[in-house]
Order: C-alpha cells, then sequence, then structure tokens
C-alpha cells in the first residue's frame, strides 16, 4: 500500500487506507463510525454518499450499515438528513483513533512502554483540562 503524501486530511488518509485492494474487504462497523466521525470533523456533517467515497464502496452499499448503527445506537439518522454520532459512537470513534495512535509504534516500543502510552493516552481523553494545560506549557508537567 502506497503512503499518502502528508499535509493530507485524516479524512483524506482514511479515504486512502480504504481503497479497495485485489482482495476488497467490507468495510467494518468501526470503518463507518470512524469515517462519520471525520467527517463531522471536517465538514461539520456526514452523509451516506460522502461515507461511500470514503470508503470506496457505492452509494448503495452504505443504505445498511446506518440502518445497523441506528439500531445499536452509534448514530442519529433521519432519513435523507445527516448522521451524527451519539454518545455511544463518540466514543467507540475516540476508541478507534486512540488504537491507531498507538498502532504504528507497536513495532518499535517495547510492550511495557506502549501499554503505559496507552495509558497516558486514555487519562488525556478523560482529563481534557490536564491535555489543555499540557499543550500549553509542557514544561511545568
Amino acid at each position: 500500500m502506497t503512503k499518502t503524501p502528508p499535509g493530507k486530511s485524516q479524512l483524506a488518509k482514511l479515504a486512502h487506507a480504504h481503497k479497495p485492494t485485489p482482495r476488497a474487504q467490507t468495510p467494518r462497523k468501526e470503518d463507518y463510525v470512524e469515517v462519520i466521525y471525520e467527517l463531522i470533523h471536517e465538514k461539520g456533517y456526514a452523509k451516506p454518499v460522502d461515507i461511500a467515497k470514503n470508503l470506496h464502496v457505492t452509494p448503495p452499499t452504505v443504505i445498511g450499515m446506518p440502518n445497523k448503527l441506528r439500531e445499536e445506537q452509534f448514530i442519529v439518522h433521519e432519513k435523507y438528513g445527516g448522521i451524527v454520532l451519539t454518545e455511544k459512537g463518540s466514543s467507540m470513534a475516540d476508541e478507534i483513533r486512540a488504537q491507531k495512535d498507538t498502532e504504528g509504534l507497536e513495532h518499535y516500543i517495547d510492550t511495557r512502554t506502549l501499554g503505559l502510552l496507552a495509558r497516558l493516552v486514555e487519562y488525556a481523553n478523560k482529563n481534557p483540562q490536564w491535555w489543555n494545560q499540557f499543550q500549553k506549557h509542557p514544561e511545568n508537567i
């Protein structure tokens, strides 16, 4: 798989990662939630046609998954309207992002260190005021 050029948005990176391969797989529930999260983050809304574009599937392919995600209370989706993540969906997106943040490191860092980094990310997610303070003044922490 080719690398995404530097400077691309997270949504562009996801779209690149989901480009079909010779042994194409159907996107999973987590893929949909992650793309919905990034669409909302970048555009302010998510629509099935945008999800299809970023997952490299046809719009009709996307039809069934929002229904499943709605039934499982990951999203709110009115027919012909935008899609919004519920608290449960946002939580799943946060977990996916935290996991992806650490996935690339697992080949280069000791597992104990990786575990500590995962705990740090979890702590920062649960304590946004701490994270904001850290970003402003990392030398004081």
